[in-house]
């Protein structure tokens, strides 16, 4: 009788496996820092070459269709993106204009830009077949025109 008291009372015997570590908390928490990264990025709209565009009394919005070409102060030229030289602005603007035909190009030129690039820049235009031909501008406050 005693024998049966020492089962009752006897704790059970762990079954000691391997130790694992759990993946799945981890590939979770790995999922939505990635969702949050993603939710909280900001694109900015122009990545590409910072400019300064020189004030004008007479700016005024350009209401149609556009191509944008950007010049930087150090002289490089920028077209969606990309970094190109001034041969490629002529076959670019002949392409869109084939595309559609009413398409304005404007440039954003860097007041510290040299004359010696925007004139090319804009005769590569001109050469292109484009009838109009824009230079983006600031508008200039009122306390800058006295």
């Amino acid at each position: 009788m005693q024998d049966s008291h020492k089962n009752l009372f006897r704790a059970p015997e762990l079954q000691a496996g391997n130790p694992e570590i759990s993946m799945a908390p981890l590939i979770d928490v790995v999922f939505l820092l990635l969702i949050f990264f993603m939710v909280t990025t900001v694109f900015p709209e122009n990545r590409g070459l910072v400019i300064t565009p020189p004030e004008s009394q007479a700016a005024e919005q350009l209401a149609m269709k556009k191509m944008t070409f950007f010049v930087a102060a150090n002289g490089e030229v920028e077209f969606k993106g990309s970094i190109i030289n001034v041969a490629d602005i002529r076959r670019i603007v002949t392409e869109q204009l084939a595309a559609a035909p009413d398409t304005a190009v404007l440039v954003q030129i860097d007041k510290a830009a040299s004359t010696e690039v925007f004139v090319s820049v804009l005769d590569a235009c001109k050469l292109a077949g484009a009838k109009q031909v824009g230079i983006a501008t600031n508008a200039a406050s009122a306390t800058t025109a006295n």
